[in-house]
């Protein structure tokens, strides 16, 4: 085979979904290399089957047995009494050989790499890991492994691969596509109260929506599904294929796996010269399940109506669909994969029985149990060893080959057979587990967390703002600082900003894009000499990766992480201070009781604003009425409940922004917030005139409501009610 076919050392990982141990079963069996699933614990996808502790331990051994791997997956956001119970989640599963988890929460990434210090943290898609530098922070904690969003093309995936080769790229290469960067999503929480961030998202994305005037589910993609490019993701340096569904069949789970086995065999057979793919395959696939048609996804386009799914989906027949699960059913769900071994018996009169089992793989077993005696009347045949000793059964086993070794006129009673069978298959199975079982694990020291002490000094205000006469209005309403949006604003007006706070005494932060992509980076990298000379304070940081950028560009200032860099507990808001941060923002989906007891110094609390429910690589404008170029458009979809949703299609960053209804407001609650460890507030204005501004930004220095501000229609976010 042609040399520049392979472009990785080993073949790609075939990872599939289980959600119950009947999945993972039939997974293994359709070809998977490494199965993902969750237990009963921070797994985001909490209403799936899920296995339970003991399934868990079984997989991993049955996996292990067959060289296959299993992934865990903890990737939800912690808080901090959710911390305490990790450790203990885990240990059995680490002892047991897991090999690795897949997180998303920092503290949860901190500790799991302190105390497990054997076992692979792969990062998951919900860090919004977007670009390589991304990996500088992570790579101190013992990730090994990424998932990027799902939004990269192929030449950001080729970009990533050579700037990080030591790293594993994990990549979704079928299913469902979420409209939102995974882990920038509050539309199920802030809507129905179920976070997509802690694994409970109701889909509301996959509602029809009014746009003027016309109902269509414009924010419902196609399924990703990608066999016609298989070569080019695998070339392009993706290390592990990964397919959604977690919350499918076992039919479906293990009919799309073994379809990713055929056609990633092929190429390596073929090469890309050789590849192709069967259209039957394709129909089969939309017969399993049809979201509205398919999509390659943005490996191979950024956005575009071809991407939504087609409200009326074709017809399928029935009748073929029950014979195709029937089938999947019968080669993958009803069977079970058995290691072949070798036996070697050893009868002689009054000896002990003798099982020894091989499994041509290095591990030998040699067991013994009872006398073996003299025949008294029929003595035993080989036939009748045999027979007895191949009842295998529902263990993992089946014979390859017997060696009988015995005396002519012997017996012993087919219990005791039985018994030396049963021996000897625990015995091979504890020596081949004793591989991957481990013992080292320690304890987690809370004592390097940051402690914070409640401030005496009067509470910081901050004002987000999209427009520069927002910002002169918040300064002169006595903001002490100012967060400039970059997504509107020219450089001219930022710099008038900068001037104006300047000579009001008033802090200018420049609020950084939402997503940093290798455009972006090229955006900021072009006018670093603007950005230099505008002289900055600082800067609120929206995605890790931004922060790594400005230190290496020798950008200074003081760095704020905004609330889409979570901190959802003590241990990860500590560790971002340590990593160098300047302060943090509260998270959003965190209740008045849980952010009481989020211990972490220089934080501020959102108390007003309406809050970004998703941040798109989809544009609505474009799907409607096509590409606007450079145009920042401002408009309106309306929710089954008729409640108006604005969003921003960001020309300049080329992402959307779809805001809440209603603002949130927590003004009036000062009593409560006023008592927790907060050190300032902040506002994030968008659409308010400077009449408003100015309102509350007044309201809030001078520490009373006394106009009585509160808006018509608002919301309290989660302060009232939290999330689960």
């Amino acid at each position: 085979m042609n040399n520049s076919i392979i472009t990785t050392e080993t073949k790609v990982e075939i990872l599939a979904p289980a959600g119950t141990y009947e999945t993972f079963r039939a997974v293994i069996n359709a070809g998977a290399d490494a199965v993902y699933l969750g237990g009963r614990l921070f797994g985001a996808r909490a209403y799936a089957g899920n296995l339970s502790d003991e399934e868990i331990i079984q997989a991993i051994e049955y996996a292990h047995l067959h060289h296959r791997k299993v992934y865990l997956t903890v990737n939800t956001l912690f808080k901090n009494r959710e911390l305490e119970v990790l450790y203990d989640y885990l240990l059995p599963f680490y002892e047991a050989g897991l090999d690795a988890v897949i997180v998303q929460d920092y503290g949860a990434m901190k500790l799991i790499h302190e105390c497990f210090p054997d076992m692979e943290i792969h990062a998951s898609t919900q860090m919004i890991i977007t670009h390589e530098l991304y990996m500088e922070f992570l790579k101190p904690y013992g990730v090994t492994r990424i998932v990027p969003a799902r939004e990269l093309s192929l030449s950001d995936i080729t970009r990533i691969r050579a700037a990080i080769p030591e790293t594993e790229l994990e990549c979704f290469v079928h299913g469902a596509l979420c409209y939102c960067y995974s882990g920038q999503c509050l539309m199920s929480s802030f809507i129905g109260g179920r976070s997509g961030n802690r694994g409970r998202c109701a889909q509301p994305c996959r509602l029809p929506y009014e746009y003027e005037g016309k109902e269509y589910p414009y924010l419902s993609l196609k399924d990703l599904c990608t066999l016609e490019i298989i070569p080019s993701i695998i070339e392009a340096g993706v290390n592990s294929f990964k397919i959604e569904g977690r919350m499918k069949s076992p039919e479906y789970a293990a009919g799309i796996t073994s379809l990713y086995r055929k056609y990633t065999d092929l190429y390596y057979d073929k090469g890309k010269e050789g590849y192709y793919t069967d259209h039957k395959d394709l129909e089969q696939i939309l017969m399993l399940f049809d979201r509205g048609g398919h999509t390659k996804g943005y490996y191979v386009m950024h956005n575009g109506r071809e991407m939504i799914a087609d409200a009326e989906k074709s017809d399928k027949s029935q009748t073929e669909r029950a014979l195709l699960l029937e089938d999947l059913k019968n080669r993958f769900v009803d069977t079970t994969m058995k290691k072949r071994i070798n036996c070697t018996v050893t009868l002689l009169k009054n000896n002990s029985a003798t099982l020894a089992l091989d499994d041509n793989e290095g591990h030998t077993v040699t067991v013994h149990h009872d006398t073996v005696m003299q025949a008294m009347n029929h003595p035993m045949s080989r036939e009748d060893i045999i027979k007895q000793l191949s009842k295998m059964g529902n263990t993992f086993y089946e014979p390859a080959e017997f060696n009988i070794n015995m005396d002519d006129d012997i017996f012993i009673p087919n219990k005791s057979l039985n018994e030396l069978r049963r021996a000897g298959l625990n015995a091979l199975t504890d020596v081949i587990q004793s591989e991957y079982r481990r013992h080292n694990a320690k304890d987690f020291d809370t004592d390097g967390k940051i402690k914070s002490v409640k401030s005496n000094k009067a509470l910081m205000v901050s004002a987000e703002v999209i427009s520069l006469n927002q910002g002169i209005s918040a300064v002169r309403a006595g903001a002490d600082r100012i967060y400039a949006g970059c997504e509107i604003m020219s450089y001219e007006e930022l710099f008038e900003l900068r001037k104006f706070c300047r000579n009001n005494n008033s802090e200018c932060f420049l609020a950084l894009p939402r997503i940093f992509l290798e455009d972006y980076s090229s955006f900021i990298t072009k006018h670093t000499k603007e950005i230099t000379q505008i002289d900055f304070d600082g800067f609120l940081i929206r995605n890790i990766a931004e922060y790594v950028f400005l230190k290496k560009a020798g950008i200074n200032g003081s760095f704020i992480a905004d609330y889409s860099i979570y901190a959802f507990n003590d241990v990860s808001g500590s560790l971002l201070l340590e990593y160098g941060f300047d302060g943090i923002t509260a998270p959003v989906e965190l209740n008045k009781k849980e952010l009481a007891h989020l211990n972490v110094p220089c934080c501020e609390l959102p108390v007003y604003g309406k809050i970004p429910l998703m941040v798109t690589a989809n544009c609505i404008t474009k799907t409607t009425k096509g590409c606007h170029k450079t145009e920042t458009v401002f408009s309106h979809i309306k929710d089954r409940k008729n409640a108006s949703l604005m969003y921003m299609s960001c020309c300049r960053f080329c992402y959307n922004v779809i805001y809440n209804s209603v603002p949130l407001y927590l003004l009036d609650r000062r009593e409560e917030w006023d008592k927790m460890n907060f050190t300032g507030i902040s506002f994030r204005f968008t659409d308010e005139n400077c009449d408003i501004v100015e309102k509350y930004i007044k309201s809030a220095v001078s520490g009373s409501d006394s106009e009585n501000l509160t808006p018509a229609n608002y919301t309290r976010g989660h302060f009232t009610r939290g999330v689960e």
